[in-house]
């Protein structure tokens, strides 16, 4: 059994709760570990130095602990053909790297940039941007202590396991990981089972949640077709102990994440043992 405990990525808070009050609401609910959504009025990238000490204080109180940060990509693209919004996310992201290192976090999950999915550029250009780019972010990251876990994700520039191994795999450096979400290799039809093998030397932070392959989803369990019990296997076959998260999109919250847990601990995922 995998031996990293369930986590929660805050993304269904971004818009209702500060992420100190998010904290400790979902702590009460038993939760301790947490991938942290950048995004304000949730959590910025402007806070200052007062905020980020009353979410640490928080986060001690409670016994949290951020296992991950994460920025959503509309604001951002690391492989974007424009130069100037390259050097922008880069900035972004340096920042982050910061943010991440004060909340005591391991891991930053990078999106790496989005392509369009009507004209996608050239395969060689599109990874030479995306390579320059996390190249840019690696001594940052290294200085502060925090991982650059890039993420599968669709319509970007690594949707399959294979591609971000690859990706991942060039630069020869522990900074640089693998974020593997099942959903979205559900979605393109990969099987996250086998992704989850074909990551195994890199797999650092993974994120689990529903959808179907016709609409590209975050759901509660039991909303789509994803295979968990192939997940949980495949993540015990390489004994896992990454951070492994809930990153769920719902507008009933806090029961979605109940039913979620419930079920994943059913089918062999970690069990926190405080949650209700």
């Amino acid at each position: 059994m995998m031996s990293q405990q369930l986590g929660i990525n805050t993304y269904s808070y971004i818009w209702s709760m500060r992420a100190a009050d998010c904290v400790r609401h979902l702590a009460g609910m038993g939760f301790r570990h947490f991938e942290l959504m950048i995004n304000p009025p949730h959590l910025s990238l402007d806070e200052n130095p007062a905020a980020r000490r009353e979410l640490q204080a928080v986060m001690d109180e409670t016994g949290a602990k951020a296992t991950a940060l994460n920025m959503p990509s509309l604001d951002h693209n690391l492989a974007s053909p424009v130069a100037r919004v390259r050097e922008a996310s880069i900035a972004m992201f340096n920042d982050a790297i910061d943010l991440a290192a004060d909340l005591g976090s391991k891991w930053l999950v990078v999106v790496p940039g989005r392509m369009n999915p009507l004209f996608p550029p050239p395969k060689a250009e599109r990874l030479k941007w995306i390579a320059d780019s996390v190249a840019a972010l690696v001594p940052r990251a290294e200085a502060r202590g925090v991982g650059l876990a890039v993420e599968n994700v669709p319509f970007s520039s690594f949707p399959d396991a294979k591609s971000l191994g690859d990706f991942v795999r060039g630069f020869k450096s522990p900074t640089v990981g693998a974020c593997y979400d099942a959903a979205n290799a559900h979605f393109i039809g990969e099987s996250p089972g086998q992704g989850i093998a074909m990551l195994a030397d890199v797999l650092r932070v993974m994120h689990v949640s529903d959808t179907h392959r016709d609409v590209w989803r975050h759901d509660r369990v039991g909303l789509g077709s994803v295979p968990f019990s192939e997940v949980a296997q495949a993540l015990n076959a390489i004994n896992f102990d990454g951070a492994c998260t809930m990153e769920i999109i719902d507008a009933d919250a806090d029961d979605a994440i109940r039913q979620s847990y419930h079920a994943l601990t059913k089918l062999g995922f970690t069990e926190q043992g405080s949650v209700e």
